[in-house]
């Protein structure tokens, strides 16, 4: 990212009257959060915006301003219409909206992954940011729009969940000094650590349970994952699955985490977490992307296959990592 691309940017959303705002699939706390306070602060200007996420906004997260707003899909775009993707390495996480988007010629894409594919017509992209919802502050200050106290707790939620409650490395002293801001504007932190993580509907903690019970271990410990087929959402009510690939992960001795999850449409999305190994690489690889300790993508089904493919892969990346462990020590 650079001043000059920061500054069109700003211009262009200044002089747009109708913009429509993008999240990623399985949403996470920062594409939901800087979804919401992003489109927020500029519907209180009296700009007409849409907010969208092709799954909806988990329950974990209707806590937040505007929640109720957020929409699943979207109409015709219009050429004027201002188009803004947030959160997303490449439009392949847009699902379904994907080709609703691809080319318009007023698309920004706003987001902090390493893995970022630059798709969007103009570009605000900063691998430093420890969120996007930090992007997202940076660029009401550069638009001079006021930040609300509904605004400030969608954005500290994004930069929250995207640095594991303060826990991972991307926790830097600017992290901090960026809370401080919005915990300045009245954001009640304890609340939102409540909201976020102790408090579940019944059909997602029987979502977990079924979970725990499919959990695998391989690599002399160091792989989890745990599979999910489409029946078991259906049966337990709910297919959101926000948080639980944190099981898996905490098991101490466990490097690289996995959880997949089967669609409706028969694809299958793949989540990846670990302690030191590049899982953002290993996304990539399948057409995804994202940070070198959480990644994400989306493979063919049926889940058995994908499965099969996707473990081969991890394993080979563990033996890698071991190896090189090896030849340093």
């Amino acid at each position: 990212m650079t001043g000059e691309e920061a500054r069109t940017i700003s211009e262009i959303v200044l002089k747009a009257s109708e913009l429509v705002l993008l999240c990623h699939v399985d949403p996470d706390g920062d594409a939901i959060g800087s979804l919401l306070g992003l489109g927020l602060a500029l519907k209180a200007t009296g700009r007409k915006v849409s907010m969208v996420s092709p799954d909806g906004v988990p329950a974990s997260y209707t806590f937040l301003p505007g929640s109720r707003e957020v929409e699943r899909t979207i109409g015709e775009l219009g050429e004027v219409t201002v188009v803004i993707v947030l959160d997303c390495g490449d439009l392949e996480r847009l699902g379904a909206l994907r080709e609703k988007v691809a080319g318009h010629p007023l698309l920004i894409n706003i987001d902090h992954h390493p893995t970022n594919g630059r798709f969007g017509r103009y570009n605000l992209v900063d691998p430093q940011a420890a969120a996007t919802a930090e992007l997202v502050l940076s660029l009401l200050d550069r638009l001079e729009l006021p930040v609300s106290l509904p605004v400030a707790t969608c954005l500290y939620t994004g930069l929250h969940t995207d640095t594991g409650g303060f826990r991972y490395e991307n926790t830097s002293p600017r992290v901090h000094r960026v809370a401080e801001r919005l915990l300045e504007l009245g954001v009640k932190p304890w609340e939102v650590a409540d909201f976020v993580y102790d408090t579940k509907p019944l059909p997602q903690v029987l979502l977990i349970r079924e979970a725990l019970s499919r959990l695998k271990l391989g690599c002399a410990g160091r792989l989890a994952w745990v599979s999910l087929p489409r029946s078991v959402f259906r049966a337990c009510g709910t297919d959101d699955t926000s948080g639980l690939i944190n099981y898996p992960r905490m098991i101490a001795g466990v490097e690289v985490a996995l959880l997949f999850k089967e669609t409706e449409e028969g694809t299958v999305r793949v989540g990846l977490r670990s302690r030191h190994v590049d899982v953002s690489r290993l996304a990539l690889r399948f057409g995804g992307g994202g940070h070198a300790r959480a990644a994400g993508c989306t493979l063919a089904g049926p889940l058995e296959r994908a499965e099969e493919i996707m473990l081969k892969a991890a394993e080979r990346a563990l033996e890698e990592e071991l190896a090189g462990e090896r030849r340093i020590h």
